[in-house]
């Protein structure tokens, strides 16, 4: 974790002295002032879709990894000052030192056109820009690194919650439960790889279906749920367990209007324009608008729609069983029983 910021300040030193190669205009000062100056005529509902969906994915929220992550904590440490600690810690890693990173690289060499590469700005865009750079082998090395640390730290979040259901809940030894896990990644995750040589296209139709959905909006779906869980579910319980051992304490009067209330509340206005919004870009169609004119694309949608529905069938099968195996009399007898192992 400390290369990641080792790497993000020796780059941003480097991104802050490149000067104007292309055109005078484009600077990184430029760059900076791009990515801070509002746009308001470029906010919408998709766009804070997008935004909410990148905050949730990036804090493990809405996909059961936090709650997994949690599972290790004992009832006496401080949830308060680490909730506080891994925001701020890694907002300041993503928004901080990686905005400061690409964008103004980008912008120096490819202008404000050039800043709407999306995936491909990270993969496509920048190997070219590192090569065009004085020592951007180098740099270009620091930066790939700290795409592959963060992916990397990220993968060992999403291994070790798949690795534990297999461990747990079907018998799998954990090494076994490893290598089915990585099996798994690399068939859903060829198609992304495969695209581009099977299609001669930079699109990434398959990634970017299932970002659209996975990433973005059935996140925020899932994160609406755990925060009624937390609020509304637990209601006061959860503020109890919130607090304990916590150095800092959360007031009942924040917890009422934060998470019972403001944080749901915005949630479910956010999905409602976004599912607007959709409907009007035609993500609910059966053929994307935006693969429309590409027929080559098409399958490579519906790939990434069936591999949505197989996880998410899959996922709930899973969770219904492991639930009335566990909590089955509790459910039926409407009150929590003590167990004794």
């Amino acid at each position: 974790m400390p290369t990641i910021y080792v790497f993000g300040i020796i780059l941003i030193i480097r991104t802050l002295t490149l000067g104007a190669p292309v055109k005078p205009e484009w600077t990184p000062i430029a760059g900076l002032n791009y990515i801070w100056s509002p746009r308001w005529q470029d906010l919408n509902w998709t766009a804070a879709l997008a935004a909410a969906g990148q905050i949730f994915f990036t804090l493990s929220l809405g996909m059961g990894i936090i709650q997994n992550y949690a599972s290790y904590l004992k009832p006496e440490d401080d949830i308060v000052l680490s909730g506080l600690a891994t925001v701020s810690l890694n907002e300041l890693a993503e928004v901080i030192l990686g905005g400061t990173i690409a964008i103004p690289i980008a912008y120096t060499f490819l202008g404000p056109e050039g800043l709407g590469a999306g995936v491909g700005l990270s993969f496509i865009a920048l190997p070219n820009i590192f090569r065009q750079m004085a020592g951007g082998q180098i740099f270009g090395t620091f930066w790939f690194l700290l795409l592959f640390f963060a992916g990397f730290t990220s993968a060992i979040a999403m291994y070790n919650y798949l690795v534990a259901l297999l461990e747990e809940e079907a018998g799998v030894p954990r090494r076994v439960g490893s290598v089915l896990v990585f099996v798994i990644y690399i068939i859903f995750g060829l198609p992304v790889g495969l695209e581009p040589i099977l299609t001669k296209t930079a699109d990434l139709a398959y990634l970017t279906e299932l970002d659209n959905w996975v990433g973005s909006y059935l996140l925020v779906v899932l994160g609406l749920l755990e925060v009624i869980v937390t609020g509304w579910l637990l209601g006061l319980k959860g503020l109890e367990e919130m607090n304990k051992g916590s150095f800092w304490k959360v007031s009942k009067t924040f917890y009422n209007v934060f998470i019972q209330f403001l944080t749901p509340v915005s949630i479910i206005i956010l999905l409602g324009f976004s599912t607007r919004d959709y409907f009007k870009a035609g993500y609910f169609k059966w053929i994307p608008s935006f693969v429309e004119k590409t027929p080559q694309l098409v399958p490579w949608v519906l790939a990434a729609r069936f591999v949505m529905f197989a996880v998410l069938i899959i996922g709930f099968i899973q969770a219904y069983r492991n639930i009335g195996k566990k909590y089955g009399q509790e459910i039926y007898e409407g009150r929590v029983l003590v167990r004794r192992d």
